[in-house]
C-alpha cells in the first residue's frame, strides 16, 4: 500500500511502514496524519504480520508538525490541530495496542508529534548523531503525540518537566543515557541492525510477544492485584499456543525452537 506521505509493505511476515516525504524532512500536515493511519489499517488487516517496522526516508526521520502548513491558516490553527491531533492520537493508539513487535529506525532529527511514533515502539534504533526534541513549549504550544503520557513513565516527572519546559534538545548518546532509545548504532549501520531485529522479532512467539507488550504497558496503570491477574489470563492464552508447547519441548530437548506465531 502505498500514498504522497507513508508507504506500506508485507512481507515475510514483516510489515515496514515507511515515511515517504523527504523533501519536507517528513513534516507532519494532515496528508501525513492521514496516510499513516491509513498504512497502520492496511497493517492490521493483513494476515501474519509479526512484526512492524517503521523508518523514513531521507536524512531526517521526522521534524514533527509542519509549521508552513500551520502558518498557512492563523484563524484556523486551534480547530486544524484539534481535528489533525484527533486523528493521529486515534493511530498511535492502534499502534500502541498493535498485536505484534514495533521497531522504529531514526536518523537525523526526530522532534515534535513525530516523537509518538518512538514512545509507541517497542524497540528503537537511532543513527549516531541523532537529535531528538519536542520543541513544543517554543512555539507556544503544550504538546501532543503521547509525550506527556510516556515521557514521566520513561525518564521520570522532574527530566519530563525539564525536557517539555525548556524545549530541550538531547543527543542519541542522551537519549540512550535517559532511556528514550534501546540503542544507538552508526548510521551506515542503521538499515541493516533495523532489518535484523525485525526479522528476529517476526521468528519468535506471536502470541506471547503480544502479551507481553500488552502487560507492560497496562502496569503504569493497573493495580498490582490487576497484573497480577492479567499476567495469569496471559499467561493461561499462551500454554494454549503451539508456540508455547515447541519452546517448553526445544528447551527439554536442547534445541532451538522454531515458533510459527500462533
Amino acid at each position: 500500500m502505498s500514498g504522497d506521505r507513508a508507504r506500506l509493505d508485507v512481507a515475510a511476515g514483516i510489515a515496514r511502514l515507511r515515511l515517504i516525504r523527504p523533501q519536507a524532512r517528513n513534516a507532519i500536515d494532515r496528508e501525513m496524519v492521514l496516510a499513516i493511519g491509513a498504512a497502520l489499517e492496511a497493517c492490521e488487516a493483513q494476515p501474519g504480520v509479526r512484526c512492524l517496522l517503521i523508518t523514513a526516508e531521507g536524512p531526517t526521520f521526522s521534524v514533527g508538525g509542519d509549521l508552513a502548513y500551520l502558518a498557512a491558516m492563523p484563524e484556523q490553527l486551534s480547530e486544524e490541530l484539534g481535528e489533525m491531533i484527533g486523528h493521529y492520537h486515534a493511530t498511535l493508539h492502534r499502534l500502541a495496542a498493535l498485536p505484534a513487535p514495533v521497531v522504529c529506525a531514526v536518523r537525523g532529527a526526530v522532534a515534535g508529534g513525530a516523537l509518538g511514533l518512538l514512545w509507541c515502539s517497542d524497540i528503537v534504533l537511532a543513527a549516531d548523531g541523532t537529535r531528538f526534541t519536542g520543541g513544543f513549549s517554543r512555539l507556544g504550544l503544550s504538546g501532543d503525540g503521547a509525550s506527556t503520557f510516556f515521557l514521566p513513565q520513561l525518564v521520570g516527572l522532574r527530566r519530563a518537566l525539564e525536557l517539555t519546559l525548556d524545549a530541550r534538545v538531547l543527543s542519541a548518546a542522551e537519549a540512550l543515557d535517559w532511556g528514550l532509545i534501546s540503542r544507538v548504532v552508526a548510521p551506515e549501520a542503521l538499515d541493516g541492525a533495523a532489518e535484523e531485529a525485525a526479522r528476529r522479532y517476526a521468528a519468535g512467539p506471536t502470541v506471547a510477544y503480544a502479551q507481553q507488550r500488552r502487560l507492560l504497558r497496562s502496569a503504569w496503570t493497573a493495580t498490582f492485584a490487576e497484573q497480577l491477574e492479567a499476567e495469569r489470563q496471559a499467561m493461561i492464552r499462551c500454554g494454549a499456543t503451539a508456540d508455547a508447547r515447541e519452546g517448553i519441548e526445544a528447551f527439554a530437548a536442547r534445541r532451538t525452537p522454531r515458533f510459527e506465531g500462533r
